[in-house]
């Protein structure tokens, strides 16, 4: 991974990506937690730690570039990006269930940027008879500290994403 020490997903390294989980104490530890479900060439892709929504992916590109329009990336990295989140999102879409067994109708796919400095993309499912488009999105960020999942532990979280990520593991390097 080309790093930036500025950029927390540089300084977490890969590894960290994959296979931690930040703890929720202020005091910047990791707790153990194979979360990774997909690398290739250019990308890593991880499960969010917030999970907004159950299956909420992360798809980092490993070479630090800003944002899509950062001068030194690649075409050839550009689509293996694209090509990563293609791949991923049709993964989500069938293989994801929610508590009523039901798929998610869509899968959000979102690059901000703004947060951590580093190109990346949200795969954020949207199950039925929930919120749909931005409002969504907005309210699932504002509210994630409210959810079931972030009031767990950070190990029975830590538990719950490795089981999940097991389930939805494509490929690692």
């Amino acid at each position: 991974m080309n790093s930036n020490t500025g950029c927390l997903f540089c300084r977490i390294g890969i590894k960290g990506l994959l296979e931690e989980l930040p703890s929720k104490s202020k005091n910047c530890q990791s707790v153990p937690c194979n979360r990774g479900i997909y690398e290739d060439a250019y990308c890593v892709a991880t499960l969010a730690p917030e999970q907004y929504s159950q299956g909420h992916t992360l798809v980092i590109l490993k070479n630090h570039r800003t944002d899509m329009v950062d001068s030194s990336i690649s075409s050839e990295e550009l689509v293996g990006f694209v090509n990563a989140i293609h791949k991923l999102t049709k993964h989500l879409k069938k293989n994801l269930r929610d508590s009523n067994d039901k798929a998610p109708e869509r899968i959000y796919v979102c690059s901000l940027c703004d947060g951590v400095e580093h190109l990346h993309a949200h795969l954020i499912p949207r199950y039925p008879k929930t919120g749909k488009g931005f409002q969504y999105i907005g309210e699932l960020e504002k509210n994630y500290k409210e959810s079931e999942f972030w009031k767990k532990s950070d190990e029975e979280r830590a538990h719950n994403l490795q089981e999940l990520a097991e389930r939805l593991r494509l490929q690692l390097l």
